[in-house]
């Protein structure tokens, strides 16, 4: 991979592996957990100064490199919380092992960078539930109701969603043929806590796809008391 040179390096991966060494300059990072009711403007605003504050404390800008051992979900969803804010964030998921060496954590100096939401990056619980091409990228048990993480009352879907297991995304040559998609057009992708569905955004979006996460995903969607199928 062809590093910028100005780039800012974030390591998402597990604190002790990033203790045991990483790239040299490269911040820790894994926005992976964070679950956020994200409906109203002023919550919207809320991640907004949330976002700005992370930012500058951790010294970061534009471009943003973030590292993890392959396209993991917790890579990719704290990539999208960064995009979400405004950066420029490209993934490296392999070839940065060897260089992964120093021991030191960085002390970065502050910025004044503030934080802008991308809203084409984002679905709402409200824009998801009528939204025409939704697409659930759980596990098939878990899109028909029969399983479901302890965390939350029940099962089922958003409904209207179609299902698209997110190992089809993991194999992304002729992926849109297989979905009967075309590059430029608008695609939301959900799963329980907005993870998965963020590897399936960024496969997505480079395939040319205008590809939207709906972020709070199931996990928001039956805290709202929200509808579902079946």
């Amino acid at each position: 991979m062809n590093l910028p040179e100005d780039a800012v390096l974030v390591d998402t991966r597990p604190r002790p592996a990033y203790e045991a060494g990483h790239l040299p300059g490269a911040r820790h990072l894994d926005l992976s957990a964070p679950k956020l009711r994200l409906r109203e403007e002023a919550e919207l605003k809320a991640l907004e100064g949330g976002l700005t504050e992370l930012f500058q404390t951790l010294g970061l800008r534009s471009p943003v490199v973030l590292y993890d051992e392959g396209l993991t979900s917790r890579l990719c969803r704290t990539a999208f919380f960064l995009g979400l804010g405004g950066l420029e964030v490209q993934l490296w998921t392999e070839g940065w092992e060897p260089y992964a060496t120093e021991k030191e954590e960085p002390k970065p100096e502050r910025t004044e960078v503030v934080a802008k939401l991308r809203r084409d990056w984002l679905l709402t619980a409200d824009e998801a539930a009528r939204h025409p091409l939704l697409l659930d990228v759980r596990s098939p048990e878990e899109y028909q109701g029969k399983v479901h993480p302890p965390c939350c009352p029940r099962g089922g879907r958003i409904p209207g969603s179609k299902n698209v297991p997110l190992e089809l995304f993991l194999s992304p040559e002729g992926l849109l043929e297989r979905l009967g998609l075309q590059p430029g057009q608008e695609v939301g992708v959900y799963c329980h806590s907005g993870a998965r569905s963020a590897v399936a955004f960024f496969v997505l979006r480079s395939l040319g796809v205008r590809a939207r996460n709906y972020l709070g995903s199931m996990h928001e969607w039956l805290q709202e008391g929200l509808p579902t199928e079946p």
